[in-house]
């Protein structure tokens, strides 16, 4: 102490210079590193012995934890009467080291050169940093090692990052492109409405989905889009969670209780409605199917009656029905399927085609009754039926109509030879003229209406412009378009698909009604027509708008009938226009909607998937 303190500057007061070796780690070293001088807390930190350091070389100048370059820049430096700055480690007892931030800082004094070196022991942040460094290395491990892959996602379904390579491809090459890229065409709208729905619902959505391998084999995924919330309870990206479960559904029978066979069978089906009762009738177990058509959660149904499932209006005969069916079973004869009618638990009715089935389990008896739905299957039946009915009224109608035809031909043709007067001719002939178009209008409509029933229709991509040209072009010899303003607007940015004589029958048949409905021009009137072709996200928009006489809104309700016709037309047709395209819509699963206020026009819009 006598001897740095003498070598320091005398301007310093004494007790500010305790001050300093108290509260600071640092030593004094002459030009070759050799200690002259360290500080008590310099001692206490690295464990040494302050009168064995004097006169040694700095260990921390040449410990081998640092590579030589540091050394090199260090010596470099100070030998350039710079300052050096860094973070040095020397070993200590049992295995320990310190860690130092160092400032080297060389002075002169009475012309001889010396180093003071200024420390401060990180050891612990440095221990927090290597603890949080490899915590991550963990957490980057357990996220590789996890059966499943973890995407962040934004609504559009850009991944922003992935916990692991996905079918081969490397985290980095990933990121930044969309989750679409990796999954097939045939999966893009399940995976688009989920992500959609998330966001709209704030709510997680699950699905599953497959892939062929290259040898061919599906494998089998289940996926779950959760929402990623920010502080203000917005949707700030999506997590999507990707496990592939193809080891589940193939899972050995052989390694399964007859439980868990029993639970994994029951709980996974989702298709179909699955109850299974107790021998008493009871509800045991469902699946989610039962769940779905009956709107009751598992807890509020299990161990109730499987009545309950049944309304009051048909519960007896639903019981007399399920006699019998128990009835078949207890004699090992087969049992047939039944109509029965059930109860949701929000009170709608629905039908469906119900089998029973027992299942003998370590004794004890336990049924299990299989439905299907048949709601949609019975207005279909009801549909056809309809269907059938309009049929047979076309059929008698066009044979009364060429009945009726043929005699007033003949009449016509008896009044040419009876008549000498060329007047009186040229009159027959214009109403001959007259019943022979009209004629081949039914004969032109019954063609387009065996259209409709046609089993076969190849798909072809539709070129819309051509489709309406044509019709256009083809109404010009029947009716006269001419003087009509027609407004086209067609704009189809995606290629659609769907059968070209359908699509082609649906313009025409519009057209040709607004053609006819439409009023005679004047000289502050123009009769015009517009027509509007669209893509919409999974199909294509049809409209057809007129500013012609417009239909009495109590008659909107029954344009699409069968042989209806309006006395307003200019034109009046035999009533079958609208009903072939309502016939076309619904054969190609779309919508119609209709839109007509009188003396301002009519306004059909068509969706088609």
């Amino acid at each position: 102490m006598e001897a740095i303190s003498y070598n320091l500057p005398h301007t310093v007061n004494d007790n500010l210079l305790d001050v300093i070796k108290e509260n600071t780690i640092f030593t004094i070293t002459d030009g070759y590193g050799r200690i002259e001088f360290a500080s008590e807390n310099f001692c206490r930190i690295l464990e040494y012995n302050a009168n064995d350091l004097i006169g040694e070389t700095l260990e921390l100048l040449k410990s081998p934890l640092h590579t030589n370059l540091i050394y090199k820049d260090l010596w470099k430096t100070i030998k350039q009467g710079r300052k050096w700055n860094g973070i040095l480690t020397v070993d200590v007892s049992d295995g320990k080291s310190v860690n130092l931030d160092t400032t080297i800082m060389p002075v002169k004094s009475d012309n001889v050169k010396k180093y003071v070196i200024i420390y401060k022991d990180i050891t612990k942040q440095v221990n927090k940093n290597q603890q949080l460094i490899k915590q991550e290395n963990e957490s980057k491990d357990f996220l590789k090692s996890m059966p499943l892959h973890v995407f962040s996602l934004t609504r559009y379904g850009k991944i922003l990052n992935v916990n692991k390579p996905f079918f081969n491809t490397e985290v980095k090459d990933i990121m930044g492109n969309y989750i679409y890229d990796y999954i097939s065409f045939i999966w893009y709208e399940v995976f688009k409405t989920n992500i959609y729905n998330v966001f709209k619902d704030k709510e997680a959505k699950q699905f599953e989905y497959y892939e062929f391998c290259s040898d061919g084999n599906k494998a089998f995924y289940s996926a779950i889009v959760s929402p990623v919330f920010n502080e203000l309870g917005g949707i700030e990206t999506l997590t999507l969670t990707i496990q592939e479960t193809t080891g589940i559904k193939q899972v050995s029978k052989s390694s399964l209780n007859n439980e868990a066979k029993y639970r994994l069978i029951y709980q996974s089906i989702n298709v179909g409605i699955i109850v299974v009762t107790d021998s008493d009738g009871n509800i045991l177990e469902w699946n989610k199917g039962a769940e779905m058509a009956f709107g009751y959660a598992e807890s509020e149904i299990l161990g109730r009656s499987i009545t309950v499932l049944t309304t009051e209006k048909y519960r007896k005969t639903n019981i007399t029905e399920l006699h019998k069916s128990l009835k078949k079973l207890k004699e090992n004869r087969e049992v047939d399927a039944m109509e029965l009618h059930c109860l949701r638990k929000n009170g709608d009715l629905f039908p469906v085609e119900f089998t029973l089935s027992s299942l003998n389990v370590e004794g004890k008896i336990f049924y299990c009754a299989t439905m299907l739905d048949i709601s949609k299957r019975n207005t279909l039946k009801n549909e056809l039926k309809q269907k059938a009915k309009d049929v047979e009224r076309l059929l008698e109608q066009s044979a009364d109509n060429k009945i009726e035809t043929l005699a007033n031909l003949q009449q016509l043709v008896d009044k040419l030879k009876a008549e000498n007067s060329s007047e009186t001719v040229d009159a027959l002939i214009k109403e001959l003229d007259l019943t022979i178009k009209n004629t081949r209008a039914l004969a032109n409509k019954s063609k387009k209406s065996a259209i409709i029933s046609a089993k076969k229709h190849e798909y072809k991509r539709i070129n819309f412009n051509k489709t309406v040209n044509r019709v256009l072009k083809n109404l010009k010899g029947e009716l006269n378009p001419e003087a009509i303003n027609f407004d086209i607007n067609i704009d189809i940015k995606k290629s659609y698909k769907s059968k070209p004589e359908l699509i082609n029958s649906i313009i025409q048949n519009l057209v040709e009604n607004a053609i006819k409905f439409s009023k005679l021009p004047t000289t502050s009137y123009e009769p015009k027509i517009a027509i509007d072709i669209q893509n919409l996200d999974s199909g294509v928009r049809i409209e057809v708008k007129d500013n012609g006489i417009g239909i009495p809104s109590n008659q909107i309700g029954k344009i699409f009938d069968l042989h209806y016709t309006s006395n307003q037309a200019t034109n009046s047709g035999n009533g079958m226009g609208l009903y072939i395209v309502k016939s076309i819509v619904d054969n190609l699963e779309g919508q119609i909607y209709v839109e007509s206020k009188e003396e301002k026009g009519t306004h059909f819009i068509i969706s088609l998937p």
